[in-house]
């Protein structure tokens, strides 16, 4: 048994008590019934294929005591080193690291036992720390430490002495990684280099078991990202027009909550709205709609996709019956909405019967260093539609459809 192995018992030792001490689970079911393969029950799952490569790890870690005691079996001889390198280098990042061994095979008595580099590949399950599992920094022990040297010879050419704000200077190891998409791959990177490192384990034998459609759903963009910042761009511009709308002052009635009614601000839109920026020479401007309308020998503008907010409004019991009072009722909400928002927040609105558009400018939230005769200003911008719910209760709280489009 190895130490890993002993610490998955304990924690499912730990799972199963709380599994049984909660009366709103079906305990039985959970614990004795249901199956749990390793892809289901750990969050990152890797492959350690090609198992005639761990030959060279014997010879390099000089594992022949252990190989005797294996009766030559080399992948059992490798496999308390590698788990001990792994937890070493992955630290803090993960709660659990677990494998999974394939089952000795069976053979006839008339044929040659199966030969070791045929078995299956060997697969490592890990319980990530949400908190540190991507970070870009290893912080190691001071430069004039007795640590500093076991760190150094843990990463190689990787680590790197490195001065802090904070006036420390440590030994460090920096990974690339600018999107979520990419610090998804960290983990990868980290295992690779180790066991390449350390035990002559190519790159080729390691194999996440994840991320297949990564490739597909990427954005085309200089950095790569899967949605993941710009969900959370959508996100923060949605917060500010909250802010904003439960701060008005002189609506009939106040606002009672403001919700998000897109997938985008669940983060569960594959491909998030992003900001558009026109070309003022693609479009002409009519006075009396107060909207930008296509020239006709242009080509189609940008479809700029809204992103739906729902407005709720305290109750009242001065809502008519009938739907066409009702319906010009929420038509004056919507100018008088507009005409608070772009006096009080300088927002450039256009009233409907339906809802309401809001053009929001959003600015970069970060300092930019910019080069001598470069500038930096506004990102691009987007509409907010409003349109109040329809009530058909003469007690009944109005409410807003706001779609927030970055």
């Amino acid at each position: 048994m190895t130490a890993c192995t002993y610490k998955q018992i304990q924690y499912e030792a730990s799972q199963s008590l709380q599994f049984w001490d909660d009366p709103t689970l079906d305990s039985f079911q959970a614990l004795l019934m249901t199956p749990k393969p390793m892809i289901r029950t750990y969050d990152n799952v890797y492959q350690l294929s090609d198992m005639v490569k761990l030959q060279a790890s014997c010879k390099k870690l000089s594992l022949l005591g252990s190989l005797m005691d294996h009766s030559g079996n080399y992948v059992l001889a490798v496999l308390p080193f590698t788990l001990s390198l792994l937890q070493r280098g992955l630290g803090q990042r993960i709660r659990l690291l677990v494998h999974s061994l394939p089952k000795d095979p069976e053979w006839s008595v008339y044929s040659e036992p199966p030969k070791h580099k045929d078995q299956p590949p060997l697969s490592f399950g890990m319980l990530l720390n949400p908190e540190q599992c991507f970070s870009v920094l290893e912080r190691g022990p001071p430069a004039d430490s007795p640590e500093a040297a076991e760190f150094r010879q843990l990463w190689g050419s990787l680590s790197e002495l490195r001065r802090f704000q904070d006036g420390a200077i440590t030994e460090a190891v920096l990974w690339p990684g600018s999107s979520t998409c990419e610090k998804r791959k960290i983990l990868l990177k980290i295992i690779t280099h180790l066991l390449e490192l350390h035990a002559d384990i190519p790159n080729s034998s390691v194999l996440f078991v994840g991320g297949r459609v990564h490739e597909v759903i990427k954005l085309r963009k200089e950095i790569k990202s899967t949605g993941e910042e710009e969900s959370l761009k959508v996100v923060q511009s949605f917060d500010d027009l909250s802010r904003k709308l439960w701060q008005l002052e002189g609506l009939p009635l106040s606002i009672t909550s403001v919700q998000g009614a897109h997938p985008a601000l669940r983060y569960t839109q594959v491909f998030p709205p992003e900001p558009a920026k026109l070309e003022s020479s693609f479009f002409k401007k009519e006075k009396t709609l107060n909207a930008l309308l296509p020239q006709d020998w242009k080509a189609c503008p940008h479809y700029i996709n809204p992103v739906k907010v729902i407005c709720h409004m305290e109750g009242s019991g001065k809502w008519p019956n009938e739907r066409l009072a009702i319906r010009h009722i929420k038509a004056a909400f919507h100018l008088r909405l507009g005409e608070l928002l772009k006096q009080q927040h300088d927002y450039m609105c256009q009233a409907t019967p339906a809802h309401l558009d809001v053009w929001k400018v959003e600015f970069t939230c970060h300092q930019l260093s910019a080069p001598r005769g470069s500038t930096t200003g506004p990102a691009p911008s987007g509409w907010v539609d409003v349109a109040l719910s329809p009530s058909h209760s003469k007690v009944a709280s109005g409410g807003f459809l706001v779609g927030i489009i970055k």
